[in-house]
């Protein structure tokens, strides 16, 4: 099959968007590829038909547990052939992954970084045809020194191949800079980069600068109750505040953050998804990968400490095209929190330089944020010129353009 009837034979559409198309041709015509695709835009289809017309198998690297298990399951109701393994799986099912791979009973593999590093991985696969390997959320490639060693897993991990497979990097987020961070650590080979429209139109653009941060939040929400939201925080003890203050108003909430056991996220995630929660308040650990259509509201509870955290976060809503709204809570101490966290970033394997061009890169990336906060032009533009678009200004879609 083609590309198009293998879209419409398993996802059921009649035609892809234009950065989607560009994107599977050039994979099928052998060059290393990043694709930078606004959040819901369809970034997994653009490897999941390549991998279903190549021969092999593709594997497929991204960072959360949750995220693979979600794409498989999505994948499986398809009548797709994918499995992930991962920490969560007992030996004897890691075992089965490993049988249906040799079986070829398997199109996708979902894995982390760190597992390309395992022994029994590399040698249960040394002899397999593996046509593709993709990072997907490939940003998550700089959030933290433990993340960039995992990935630097990967270029190790196609040296031992037979043969170097096609090459995939996907983000939603990424300046100049960062494709070329992602080049270097993947050891891309003269990538091909396709970048989407990164100007989310549907999404009003709303900044508040308050005093006091519960008031606005519940006079927001209070103005748009029984639909779903999300209140993003910067720190666990700002997201377990809200939440109770929340709880306290008789509102419908529910929490998430990277803390918490496995067990009692997926089930928040899942009271969420099947519409028993309203708001799930939250940080950064929730939302990437999740496709919940109908989020019609993203409040950052604190400010972003980057545009393209912002961007990510924002990108939450409104996944089936109709408006949302995404509003952030500003208020100057909360560069304060931000600016702590950098100072205190450390690492004994890095040199003092390196140290203080990490804090800077960090620092720069907050100022731009906050200009974006307390600046008067065009959020919208503001945005998109962060990431090196054009955009005319006077979108009608931000609180500096309408007075809403």
């Amino acid at each position: 099959m083609d590309k198009i009837e293998v879209l419409k034979y398993y996802f059921g559409y009649g035609k892809l968007k234009k950065e989607q198309e560009e994107i599977i041709d050039q994979v099928l015509s052998d060059n290393d590829i990043i694709g930078l695709l606004p959040t819901g835009y369809g970034k997994s289809i653009t490897f999941q038909i390549p991998a279903l017309i190549l021969d092999g198998i593709t594997i497929v690297i991204t960072p959360l547990i949750a995220l693979m298990q979600d794409q498989v399951r999505n994948l499986n109701d398809k009548m797709i052939p994918a499995e992930f393994i991962n920490s969560l799986l007992s030996k004897e099912e890691q075992e089965n992954v490993y049988r249906k791979l040799k079986l070829g009973k398997i199109k996708i593999l979902y894995v982390s970084a760190e597992r390309l590093e395992s022994k029994k991985f590399k040698e249960e696969i040394k002899n397999l045809e593996i046509s593709m390997i993709v990072a997907d959320e490939a940003h998550t490639l700089l959030w933290s020194e433990d993340f960039r060693i995992a990935l630097g897993h990967i270029p190790k991990f196609i040296e031992s191949l037979n043969k170097r497979p096609k090459m995939m990097a996907l983000t939603a987020t990424a300046t100049k800079e960062t494709v070329k961070k992602i080049t270097e650590l993947l050891n891309l080979n003269n990538p091909k980069i396709i970048i989407g429209d990164c100007d989310r139109k549907n999404i009003f653009y709303k900044i508040v600068k308050t005093k006091n941060k519960d008031k606005d939040l519940y006079l927001y929400i209070n103005n748009h109750k029984n639909i779903h939201g999300i209140i993003y925080c910067l720190t666990i003890k700002n997201v377990m505040h809200v939440y109770e203050f929340l709880k306290e108003k008789g509102l419908n909430v529910g929490y998430y953050h990277g803390a918490m056991e496995s067990s009692l996220k997926k089930d928040i995630q899942n009271k969420y998804t099947n519409h028993e929660i309203d708001i799930i308040v939250c940080t950064n650990a929730f939302g990437m990968g999740i496709d919940i259509k109908d989020i019609r509201y993203v409040i950052e509870y604190d400010i972003p400490s980057s545009i393209e955290d912002f961007s990510q976060q924002s990108g939450r809503c409104s996944r089936d095209g109709k408006y949302a709204e995404s509003v952030i809570l500003f208020n100057l101490n909360d560069i304060k929190t931000i600016e702590y966290f950098i100072d205190h970033i450390d690492n004994k394997e890095k040199s003092d330089k390196e140290i203080r061009r990490i804090k800077m890169d960090r620092y720069n990336k907050l100022d731009e944020m906050v200009k974006l906060c307390m600046g008067s032009g065009c959020i919208h533009k503001r945005v998109c010129s962060y990431f090196g678009v054009k955009h005319n200004g006077n979108c009608g879609m931000c609180s500096n353009c309408v007075k809403k």
